[in-house]
């Protein structure tokens, strides 16, 4: 009894802490990232079209905040406090998967398990930030493909609808991140390994209608798609997206990347082990000279590591270390690979929880790693479902350990309550926390977030500059990595791309040639994103474009922004 008192103690500190968390995700913090994740959608409200317009590499995942910005859009008519609606619309629906998580494992756990990993799951957040961008959007596509998955195992009709379901999650997880196609042929391997007692024929039918529910989203999609553009059109500009510099390397150039993103990942991870390593191993020789059982070497090492790297996150900001959210991501890495080994032993005697989290997990992983522009350090982060699936494993191998491991659950999600309340995501993902000044913004769509003085002050400067130059007649280009500021127009804007990290090169111009209807009046230019702005004129290609096009020498500057226009022979 006092042991169940403590627990809902716990239990209910941990849930204020989120309450406060969520709270500070809502109104603290801006980075470009997000400015990307509401700027991308509001394209398809002001006429653009999926392909024929837009060739940002990310485009499918605009669906969704599009409609929730349409109803904004309806009854605002301005794109004030926008940024602020879809962080509230985004918090809402990750608290309604994280009732269907506890859902979930509560038909597999007690009832404090189950609360505990929906807080773990309610605070693992991939990017730091909450919004309907594409890597919220596959959290929870992915969350509705292993909750029917895990209840698909049989042929009756409701194991039946649950594999139509998973077909038509699947698809929204790929529309959230193209890279997920790969799991299409995981997920019918998994179906096929949990339905181990049916016969091929009934495996075979089982598969037919995952795939119907994949095929039935992906007909809709299309024709959506081709409302607006030819086929042949569509097929033309499937090569023209990829062309965006960010995501563009060689197989060499991958390679060579991925070799130093590994190389750097087994550095930092050799430096977090050693420390847990050596205690796992004094505690073993001390259980043997007492005569205990010295019980499993590999747990207490990872529960060490993982007590160690959660301590580091909560006491290390206290203890003088500058961090953001981003630090120590290694750690969720070595956890979920460690519980990939463990779960391989329970491969065949419990084959739902080693194939449905932890085997499609690891396809996820890859598919990140495979169609990212981000290495497996900042990738890691992604892997919240296999973590918590790997404490499950953990839980339902060492049930003797259950205290042990509730405590070491317990501190990890006090991390992640740090990472998520506590330490904030900016530009650069420079160490920053909610201890620093912040004043709230007033005007534009980031009205009523609260930023650091000098990024109020810059955007302010900014949003009221674009205001100045622009009419409703006007065509705005924005080339900078503040997207956010593309909705500080009078009047429509006009881009390939709306990305955050934006490479100006052949792509661009292509763009402009393609599609001359579309040539901006008004070229608005962030100093911060092209320094050396005569090389940029005379070298590259797309500054080359606007030098040929546009009065470059006499353009109107302010601190931070150059307002470029036509020609007046033009």
């Amino acid at each position: 009894m006092e042991n169940k008192k403590i627990k809902n103690g716990i239990l209910w500190i941990l849930i204020l802490l989120s309450v406060v968390a969520a709270a500070n995700q809502l109104l603290i913090g801006f980075d470009i990232d997000e400015g990307y994740a509401v700027s991308m959608p509001f394209r398809l409200l002001q006429g653009d079209h999926l392909f024929a317009d837009m060739w940002e590499v990310h485009q499918t995942s605009a669906l969704l905040p599009a409609a929730f910005l349409w109803v904004f859009y309806q009854v605002t008519g301005s794109t004030a406090y926008m940024v602020l609606y879809l962080r509230i619309v985004a918090t809402l629906l990750h608290f309604g998967m994280t009732v269907l998580v506890y859902r979930k494992t509560r038909k597999y756990l007690t009832a404090d398990w189950s609360l505990l990993f929906a807080l773990l799951y309610l605070n693992l957040l991939p990017k730091w930030i909450i919004s309907l961008d594409f890597s919220m959007q596959q959290v929870w596509g992915l969350t509705l493909l292993f909750t029917c998955l895990l209840e698909e195992r049989g042929t009756g009709k409701k194991q039946l609808w649950q594999d139509f379901l998973a077909g038509l999650s699947l698809a929204f997880t790929v529309l959230a991140y193209p890279g997920m196609v790969l799991l299409y042929p995981a997920v019918l391997v998994t179906i096929c390994m949990c339905n181990k007692a049916l016969s091929g024929k009934e495996k075979c039918r089982k598969c037919l209608i995952f795939t119907a529910g994949c095929a039935i989203s992906a007909v809709i999609f299309l024709i959506y798609v081709l409302l607006f553009m030819p086929v042949a059109d569509f097929l033309s500009s499937i090569p023209k997206v990829f062309m965006d510099g960010t995501h563009q390397f060689t197989m060499q150039t991958k390679l060579l990347l991925y070799g130093q993103q590994w190389l750097n990942v087994a550095k930092q991870l050799l430096i977090l082990s050693v420390l847990p390593l050596l205690a796992a191993l004094i505690l073993q020789i001390f259980k043997q000279k007492k005569g205990k059982e010295k019980g499993s070497l590999f747990l207490a090492f990872l529960l060490l590591f993982v007590a160690e790297t959660s301590l580091l996150m909560i006491l290390g900001n206290l203890v003088g270390i500058q961090m953001g959210p981003f630090h120590f991501q290694v750690r969720y890495l070595l956890f979920f690979l460690c519980t990939c080994i463990a779960g391989w032993s329970m491969r065949n005697t419990d084959r739902p929880l080693f194939y449905v989290p932890i085997f499609l997990m690891l396809v996820v992983f890859v598919g990140i790693l495979v169609f990212s522009n981000v290495g497996p350090d900042s990738s890691s982060s992604y892997l919240g479902l296999g973590i918590l699936a790997g404490f499950a494993l953990l839980l339902k191998k060492y049930p003797q350990k259950e205290r042990l491991l509730f405590a070491t659950v317990v501190l990890f999600v006090l991390s992640l309550l740090f990472c998520k309340g506590y330490y904030v995501r900016i530009t650069e993902y420079g160490p920053s926390t909610v201890r620093q000044q912040r004043i709230q913004v007033t005007e534009g769509a980031l009205a009523g977030i609260y930023v650091l003085p000098e990024e109020a002050e810059q955007y302010t400067q900014e949003h009221e500059a674009v205001q100045r130059v622009t009419q409703p007649e006007d065509k705005l280009l924005f080339l900078g990595t503040d997207g956010i500021l593309n909705l500080s127009a009078n009047c429509p804007f006009v881009s390939p791309s709306t990305i955050s990290t934006p490479a100006f090169n052949e792509q661009w111009v292509e763009y402009f040639t393609l599609y001359p209807e579309k040539e901006p009046t008004v070229i608005v230019l962030a100093k911060n994103t092209i320094d050396n702005r005569e090389k940029f004129f005379a070298q590259n290609p797309f500054g080359k474009w606007i030098a040929a096009k546009y009065d470059i020498l006499y353009m109107e500057e302010t601190d931070s922004l150059c307002i470029i226009k036509k020609k007046k022979s033009e």
